[in-house]
């Protein structure tokens, strides 16, 4: 699953990324190691492609009486529950009532650097792909949601969820945030897309491409929300595949750090932060 994720990319480079433009009626959100459920985050939705959208994580569908904060939605629907990861039968989502419309029209790009999972003992992890790729996309749905009382509309999405690959099974995961491909953004959020079309995206994503760190308990704190989140306090789950690139640095009297000690956002060559 996926329950807070981590968004500290700047507005430019998401724009850059995406090839997309945040409303200029659009206040920005600060930046988040641990943006969670009820909290905003930025989205491209199929409504409007070309444009950054402010939402709130945890989805309620529109014909709910009170709010639901659905934060996953499981690809296969009520099907696979025992989360076979070599499930190869029908991705059932649109089965699941407060899924049907959404998955069909109302789709979206969570824009995320990197996520936390809980692996066996609820020892946490950072999750990211390889090669400081970020900002990449979850796939996701939204909905538009009428609060009865006061008639205020709120607009909420959910992350879709596929059973783990073999990185996150390693520690014991059992399911993982659907991670598009850069080929399947756009056709994620195309209208047009036929359904089957669409369900043929949610897969795992390939392991080659992802790697992970034990991070401490602090993510587990909702009083904190900054760097010291992410420090690694163990060893990647596999080793890096960046290309070397010969880099002439100055001579240092102090010891350089290892691959251990660097913290997934630390600058690195020519990776600006943030």
């Amino acid at each position: 699953m996926c329950r807070k994720f981590v968004l500290v990319s700047n507005l430019d480079r998401i724009e850059n990324r995406f090839q997309v433009h945040i409303n200029q009626n659009t206040l920005p959100i600060p930046e988040s190691f641990s943006l969670g459920v009820d909290n905003s985050s930025y989205v491209i939705i199929s409504e409007n492609p070309h444009e950054i959208q402010v939402m709130k994580f945890g989805m309620t569908p529109f014909w709910a009486k009170t709010p639901m904060d659905l934060i996953n939605a499981r690809a296969e629907g009520d099907k696979n529950k025992n989360d076979d990861p070599y499930y190869n039968g029908a991705n059932s989502i649109f089965l699941k009532a407060a899924f049907k419309k959404p998955i069909q029209s109302q789709r979206c790009l969570v824009i995320a650097d990197a996520y936390f999972e809980w692996a066996a003992g609820n020892k946490p992890y950072l999750v990211f792909l390889q090669n400081k790729e970020r900002p990449f996309a979850f796939a996701g749905v939204y909905d538009r949601w009428k609060n009865p009382e006061t008639g205020e509309m709120l607009t909420t999405f959910a992350i879709i969820t596929t059973t783990a690959n073999d990185l996150l099974q390693s520690i014991g995961v059992k399911r993982m945030p659907v991670i598009l491909t850069k080929s399947n953004e756009k056709d994620w959020i195309k209208t047009t897309k036929h359904l089957s079309e669409v369900l043929g995206m949610l897969n795992q994503f390939p392991v080659d491409q992802m790697n992970a760190y034990p991070v401490s308990d602090l993510v587990n704190n909702p009083e904190i929300n900054d760097i010291s989140m992410i420090n690694p306090i163990g060893e990647k789950l596999q080793a890096d595949f960046e290309i070397p690139t010969r880099i002439i640095r100055p001579y240092r009297m102090h010891k350089e750090k290892t691959p251990s000690d660097i913290s997934w956002f630390e600058n690195r060559q020519n990776d600006t932060k943030y």
